[in-house]
């Protein structure tokens, strides 16, 4: 039976190393789960598994010596979250993968050489409604004293489990047929035990009404040029000490200010606008740009070329800055200077990173933050609990970026 036929380039993993081999569609990530992350799901993993089964009867007893722990409905939102990133990761749409599975090896267990997608013999039985498998993504939780190697033994490929590295791989040519060379061995622990999981993804969407597959917009594929995808600093101080001053003298002569798509609006009334801008000088404007380009070209590796710098804007009372992710064009390496706050509660911004992980990131006044303002959703959904909450944006795009159409 054949698979989906995707288009790989609508598929784009930030941090990926694809294989270079034209036999497969092969990547690793390294570092897609934290200690804390691998470690919580070992103990989920060690507390619910039992022998792991085979799709299909094999004589060898030994083929498949490992055991398994389905992890569907287990370890609450923080396993949901892990769930709901690798789907983010790939761009495809939930309802076209199966839960998450977990599998430990100890001393002497392994996984004879298979291939993920569903043989002819299988297909009928596992098939379903979603028909075959198409991605794998398997992600190592702990470092292997020795063995458990994982190795493509028709691409004489081998990886050493590295914690929170994962490997991704289409177990499908491009016309949708099984691709026989992702066959893979998971050899023998030799000292010490091996904990993975992997989510696999199928055909066609569990439900009736399908929903598109592939889910990413055209501002992730946006080229990532840093690791996390954002870094918190203070603004230098001469810098901060002008635009404190410009604020003081100039915030009676602020206006309302009304942002295109409504992105801001008041949580109560729900009504739009719950902000004013105090706009900047020329010379402000263009010192601001000046002094932070060559730090955000250190920071994120390329040479870019400044395109906008907006004004103050000042956040009322329960001002809601729905996420988002900036313009395609132009706000690709961006800058948010906090200049000044009167908050009765921490204001966050909820910021995703480069692993499609959420963050809460705190700014006081003097503080900055670069971040790939294109690419990453960010914004501020939680309901400001305070009369001002002021700061500047400010942004770049690299001088050989080309925008996706």
């Amino acid at each position: 039976m054949l698979g989906a036929m995707l288009d790989m380039n609508n598929v784009y993993m930030p941090n990926a190393k694809r294989l270079q081999t034209d036999k497969v569609e092969l990547y690793t990530i390294a570092d897609f789960l934290n200690e804390e992350e691998c470690e919580s799901v070992i103990a989920l993993i060690c507390g619910q598994n039992q022998p792991s089964t085979l799709s299909s009867y094999e004589p060898d007893a030994g083929f498949r010596t490992s055991r398994t722990c389905n992890l569907r409905g287990l370890g609450g939102a923080a396993m949901q979250a892990i769930d709901d990133r690798i789907c983010k990761m790939l761009g495809i749409d939930p309802s076209y993968s199966e839960s998450i599975q977990g599998q430990y090896y100890e001393v002497g267990q392994q996984f004879k050489a298979h291939t993920d997608y569903f043989e002819a013999n299988e297909i009928g039985l596992h098939g379903g409604r979603m028909g075959q498998r198409t991605f794998t993504f398997m992600i190592y939780l702990n470092d292997v004293e020795d063995g458990g190697e994982t190795e493509f033994v028709r691409l004489g490929v081998k990886f050493k489990p590295r914690r929170g590295m994962a490997v991704v791989w289409n177990s499908l040519y491009a016309d949708g047929r099984p691709n026989e060379n992702t066959m893979h061995h998971a050899h023998p622990v030799l000292k010490g035990h091996k904990a993975i999981i992997t989510k696999w993804f199928r055909s066609f969407s569990e439900k009736e009404s399908a929903p598109r597959m592939l889910t990413k917009e055209a501002n992730e594929f946006i080229p990532n040029y840093t690791v996390t995808g954002f870094e918190k600093s203070r603004l230098p101080s001469p810098l901060f000490e002008k635009i404190q001053k410009f604020y003081h003298e100039n915030k009676n002569v602020q206006h309302d200010e009304h942002v295109q798509g409504n992105f801001i609006f008041n949580a109560e009334s729900r009504k739009p606008s719950s902000s004013t801008l105090v706009e900047l000088s020329d010379a402000l404007r263009q010192e601001i740009h000046d002094t932070l380009k060559p730090l955000m070209e250190a920071w994120c590796g390329r040479t870019l070329e400044p395109t906008f710098v907006y004004g103050i804007r000042i956040y009322q009372d329960k001002a809601v800055l729905k996420p988002h992710r900036d313009r395609l064009e132009t706000h690709i390496i961006s800058a948010i200077l906090n200049v000044d706050q009167v908050v009765r509660e921490d204001w966050p911004l909820v910021i995703d990173d480069n692993y499609y992980r959420e963050h809460h990131v705190l700014m006081k006044p003097g503080e900055m933050l670069f971040f790939e303002g294109g690419r990453l959703q960010h914004g501020r959904p939680i309901a400001l609990e305070g009369s001002v909450f002021a700061n500047i944006f400010c942004h770049f795009k690299p001088t050989d970026y080309i925008p996706r159409r």
